[in-house]
């Protein structure tokens, strides 16, 4: 147990190597052309229909160049084998989330990584802060900034997919998120080698899983995978891997989208296991909604016979909540489950 919480860590992997069969690989081709014409609406149930059980699904025909994901790809592995020095030079801090970071906590537990955050240009809205680039690196901030902006294009196509299957007009949801969103885009290396683990600064000794579980914040995230491999989802006890698919971008929903549809959209489990024979790199986007958001079921999705399941939700504060619990142990994690009715 964990702050009085079951420990899902030390469940057992399921016996099938994958759950390829169970997580859908989506096209999205028609998604992308126009989300409310009827050769997108295969896409869109399946999208929902991925939503409601596993919470995974990937996307191929995605929109996002191949050019562009290998250029991040190679910047990426670039800036964490940078001198230990630069990359300090760019630490984060509690009242500043953006940067690199190698002690980071997850359900207040240590996690076997490295990161490197950042946001929309500009001061933030919800901690008033703005990133920190490394110095002299500029091929690596136009690559990442070009990447960002990628990803919040896709996610806004996928939010389109989002509420038409939950009976909302495509458009619905683009005011809290089309020009004011507070998502962030996430460097993630995953060593063999703990790169805290002789050090008197670690928050733990031990760092046992690359990350351990947890559900995401925000909206929906976009991930791309190497093939390493290592994420994996838990369900009924078990945890299963999300195999890589080469060109694929792994989606998953969040605790606010699990809000927004009173359940009817789950939020998964998921973890990173730790690497045990060769480092493993990812990158997470985060689509997170604008600071000022209320975040409560939509209107579609509750009535007198299915009451609301949840009181409304600040996103600026408990995004701060969530964020500053992985800076450092304050107590239990804020979740979704402490604003149930």
């Amino acid at each position: 147990m964990i702050h009085g919480k079951q420990d899902f860590d030390k469940d057992p992997v399921a016996r099938q190597a994958s759950i390829a069969d169970q997580v859908p690989i989506i096209d999205i081709t028609e998604l992308l052309v126009d989300s409310n014409s009827a050769a997108a609406r295969d896409a869109i149930d399946k999208i929902a229909s991925a939503c409601s059980s596993w919470g995974f699904f990937q996307v191929i025909n995605h929109g996002i160049t191949t050019e562009l994901v290998d250029d991040v790809w190679r910047q990426t592995r670039a800036f964490f084998a940078l001198p230990s020095e630069i990359k300090m030079s760019v630490l984060r801090n509690k009242e500043n989330p953006w940067g690199f970071y190698d002690n980071e906590l997850t359900k207040n537990q240590r996690d076997k990584k490295e990161v490197f955050d950042f946001t929309s240009a500009g001061v933030d809205p919800i901690y008033g802060q703005s990133n920190r680039w490394p110095a002299n690196q500029d091929a690596f901030k136009v690559t990442m900034e070009d990447y960002f902006d990628a990803c919040t294009n896709l996610s806004l196509k996928l939010l389109e997919a989002f509420c038409i299957g939950l009976d909302l007009p495509a458009d619905y949801m683009h005011g809290d998120f089309a020009t004011n969103h507070t998502g962030f885009l996430r460097l993630n290396y995953y060593p063999v080698q703990d790169p805290l683990a002789d050090s008197s600064e670690a928050h733990q000794p031990i760092a046992d899983l690359g990350v351990h579980h947890h559900t995401d914040a925000g909206a929906l995230t976009v991930l791309i995978q190497d093939d390493i491999g290592g994420l994996q989802v838990h369900r009924d006890g078990y945890w299963y891997d999300i195999p890589p698919v080469p060109g694929a971008m792994v989606i998953n929903t969040g605790d606010m989208m699990q809000v927004w549809s009173n359940d009817i959209y789950h939020a998964p489990v998921h973890r990173v296991l730790a690497m045990e024979s060769r480092d493993r790199y990812s990158l997470p986007f985060f689509f997170n909604p604008a600071a000022s958001a209320k975040v409560a079921p939509l209107p579609t999705v509750f009535d007198e016979r299915h009451p609301s399941h949840y009181h409304s939700i600040h996103w600026a504060e408990f995004r701060g909540k969530r964020s500053d619990g992985d800076f450092a142990d304050y107590g239990t994690e804020v979740q979704i489950s402490q604003f149930r009715k």
